[in-house]
């Protein structure tokens, strides 16, 4: 009975859990932003190919 009252209150699972859970959500945010600039970067690059392109 001591071993599963031990078990059910020892909190260095929580703590790998909640690691995990923290880098994962970092991971999504880095993701999406990586994404978005990207499609900025994309869309920056073509505008100004296309006024080389009128220019000349």
């Amino acid at each position: 009975m001591n071993y599963i009252q031990a078990f059910l209150t020892e909190e260095d699972g929580a703590t790998a859990l909640e690691y995990g859970l923290l880098a994962a959500l970092i991971a999504a945010v880095i993701i999406g932003a990586v994404q978005t600039l990207g499609n900025v970067v994309s869309t920056t690059f073509n505008t100004i190919a296309a006024n080389m392109t009128a220019a000349s």
